[in-house]
């Protein structure tokens, strides 16, 4: 049996314990696919390297730089690394244009994309469309990075304080 202590009022749902439950819990419709988080980490350089070498892209480039600009922002600590990486693959299916000429071009599509999917909440997983790459997120960290990806769009400065 499990006590829970220091109870508090919270709207059902929203309490700590009620988001655990909601994992653990097998819904009517089947087992919860996201209970585990799944690694793609290798999954998504290799894609990238084999798009890159390819056509000659600057998506590991791109990467890079928005990895470290996420790095030195203390406030999009958070969204480094895979989201990132899995949004890049989403437009490596839609923009064919990769090349090292095009990377300003690029790199600011992705602000631009990162910025829509903050807005929405929502960034599928390239490998598996069901998981959110956003869901592990706060609502408030969601806004907090958005605004300042939005700054970004005019003010690239923003990404290097």
């Amino acid at each position: 049996m499990i006590k829970r202590i220091d109870l508090g009022y919270f709207p059902r749902g929203c309490s700590p314990w009620d988001r655990f439950m909601v994992l653990v819990a097998v819904p009517p419709e089947g087992p919860v696919e996201n209970l585990w988080l799944e690694s793609f980490y290798r999954a998504e350089v290799s894609r990238l390297k084999e798009l890159d070498a390819a056509d000659s892209g600057a998506r590991q480039l791109c990467l890079r730089i928005l990895n470290g600009a996420c790095k030195r922002q203390p406030r999009l600590h958070k969204l480094g690394g895979s989201p990132v990486t899995h949004l890049i693959l989403h437009l490596s299916d839609t923009t064919s244009d990769w090349a090292q000429e095009s990377l300003a071009d690029r790199f600011q599509q992705v602000l631009e994309e990162l910025v829509a999917s903050l807005e929405k909440g929502v960034l599928p997983c390239y490998f598996n469309p069901k998981i959110n790459l956003f869901s592990g997120l706060l609502e408030e960290e969601i806004d907090e990075m958005g605004f300042v990806l939005y700054r970004a769009i005019t003010e690239p400065e923003v990404l290097l304080k």
